[in-house]
């Protein structure tokens, strides 16, 4: 057995599954990737200095000290009867619960803030808290709310007379248009932002809002305009004593670089990133070692991928930082299930697990258990003894995920354990109850307006009705095909045409002829069911997570 966190090796015994694009960061959630955020503050130099420091630790990943940190200020004002102080602390929790993407809770807490400034009112505070409601309802999609809430926090900035305020909520206003699809309109207002920024010489405000800019033009292809917008951030903090944001800028050149398929220039901008965080700051050098790591996966390069990514482990584990260290082993585990090694990649999962049940770090747990009921699915997937109840473990673990997705608010979470719980009933054979999962995690990808998850998801529930409604199967197929045609990534719409084909054969008989379309069949025998059998199979990759496989149900007519 390879050591935790190793490098697995190939295990000729197996048989791996299909080749698919190597997931860059495998069971994480958009809502869980901090290595790139770069979020402004409207109110860091406002208010207590304790303040500043739970947004330090925020800011430094550390959500656990945060929240002990909040907590005790909170206490200590309610006991000393500082009543703008247990404002600023509520606040503060508000946004450590975003940061952990604890959606329900921050817009508990922050309620109870706007509660606390009714009765001792401060509208630069106000508009801070109604900026945080906004982030959060932008982040559950409810973005009719949120751009209300967004509103009317700029409103109570501009009546403070503070123009960082209104420039940070119309950069958080870009953002939700971005989500909501409108991308020219996202880089409007994120104009408006840029320009309020630099007329305030708030350059950290700047960096922020050429960042949406970015965001958005890569959304829409226009790879030259967000590489534009991306190294005006290089060029902010270059030279300047600001480290963090120097390396960050770089980070997301080379997320561009990635998505404009230049793999070397992407794998180049990671490396700097690396070697400017060498002699400053461990923590970030082992955030960028495991950028680095996975533009070397990308990229095709394994070997040097193995590499940083243990390096990355051993500096995590070298700074005590349990996230950063849990998160690693959640990629590796996943790593090691694509590779084939799959007993090894459930122990590293396993260890993570307990690493995020010990420091409260529910999404990341989440993630890291829809992760080993992927691979398990996979594992499944190879032809392994049914004895180790690998679907039912699976099962187990997807449904566990889901409750922590909706306890948090995680759409994005939800959409994919429903997949995943789609995809493990489908090869235990309850259909009806694969279907339903397909179908929730269908309205949950058009919640989210992601078009190519929710045509993988649609294509589930076609291969659903292969047996039982051909025609409505292939009707369900062509929509899923037109949708991964116009949003989907050339390689997923291709692994997914391939299955598209497979529903669209007539399937044969005995003898090699395929069935008239208008013949009923009573009564089939095994030797006629498997020569009907229709093998269908997909490996299709929902942002950071690639699905496991679907067969079509040969035991369905025999079962009769």
């Amino acid at each position: 057995q390879a050591p935790r966190g190793s490098k697995p090796k190939t295990n000729k015994k197996q048989k791996n599954p299909p080749p698919g694009r190597r997931a860059a960061a495998v069971g994480e959630s958009r809502c869980a990737r901090h290595l790139v955020t770069m979020d402004f503050d409207e109110v860091a130099n406002y208010g207590p200095s304790w303040a500043k420091g739970i947004r330090d630790l925020i800011l430094a990943d550390e959500p656990a000290k945060a929240m002990e940190k909040g907590k005790e200020a909170f206490v200590s004002c309610v006991k000393s009867g500082d009543a703008k102080g247990k404002t600023f602390a509520l606040h503060a929790l508000a946004k450590v619960h975003l940061s952990k993407c604890e959606l329900m809770d921050t817009n508990e807490v922050a309620e109870r803030a706007l509660a606390e400034l009714v009765k001792h009112p401060d509208e630069k505070l106000s508009g801070a808290v109604m900026h945080t409601v906004a982030k959060a309802n932008r982040d559950l999609c409810r973005f009719e709310d949120a751009l209300e809430l967004a509103q009317e926090a700029v409103r109570i900035f501009q009546g403070a007379g503070s123009k960082v305020g209104e420039a940070a909520v119309l950069n958080t206003i870009a953002r939700i248009h971005l989500k909501k699809g409108k991308r020219q309109d996202a880089i409007k207002v994120a104009k408006q932002s840029l320009a309020m920024f630099r007329d305030c010489e708030e350059k950290d405000g700047e960096a922020e809002a050429l960042h949406t800019m970015a965001k958005a033009n890569v959304a829409l292809k226009k790879y030259d305009e967000a590489l534009r917008s991306a190294n005006q951030m290089v060029g902010i903090y270059e030279g300047s004593p600001d480290i963090d944001r120097h390396g960050q800028a770089l980070l997301i050149v080379a997320d561009i670089r990635a998505a404009q398929e230049e793999h070397e220039e992407a794998v180049e901008a990671a490396t700097k990133a690396v070697e400017l965080f060498d002699m400053a700051d461990k923590r970030q050098q082992a955030n960028a070692t495991r950028r680095l790591a996975e533009a070397c996966f990308t990229k095709g390069d394994d070997t040097d991928g193995w590499m940083y990514a243990k390096e990355a482990l051993e500096l995590y584990r070298g700074e005590g930082h349990v996230k950063g260290e849990a998160t690693m082993l959640c990629e590796i585990a996943g790593a090691h299930f694509a590779s084939g090694t799959f007993q090894e990649g459930v122990l590293i999962a396993e260890e993570g697990a307990k690493l995020c049940r010990e420091a409260g770090l529910r999404q990341l747990l989440a993630n890291t258990l829809l992760a080993s009921a992927r691979g398990r699915l996979d594992q499944q997937a190879t032809g392994v003894q049914q004895e180790q109840q690998l679907n039912f473990k699976a099962r187990q673990a997807a449904k566990e995920a889901l409750g922590i997705y909706q306890d948090i608010g995680d759409l994005y979470g939800q959409m994919r354990s429903n997949n995943t719980l789609a995809l493990a009933f489908m090869g235990y054979g309850n259909v009806l109850e694969g279907r339903a999962k397909a179908k929730r995690a269908v309205e949950l990808a058009q919640t989210l307006g992601d078009k190519s998850a929710e045509g993988s998801n649609l294509l589930l529930v076609a291969q659903s009705r292969y047996h039982d409604n051909r025609d409505e199967a292939v009707r369900l197929a062509n929509i899923a095909q037109r949708l991964l045609r116009d949003n989907g990534e050339k390689k997923l719409l291709k692994e997914a045409e391939q299955v598209i084909e497979q529903i669209r054969e007539e399937p044969e008989v005995p003898g090699g002829k395929k069935k008239k379309k208008k013949e009923v069949e009573a009564g089939a025998s095994i030797a006629e069911t498997q020569a009907r059998k229709a093998d269908l199979m997909m490996d299709l990759d929902f942002m950071k997570s690639k699905a496991v496989y679907f067969w079509g149900f040969t035991s369905r007519s025999t079962r009769g």
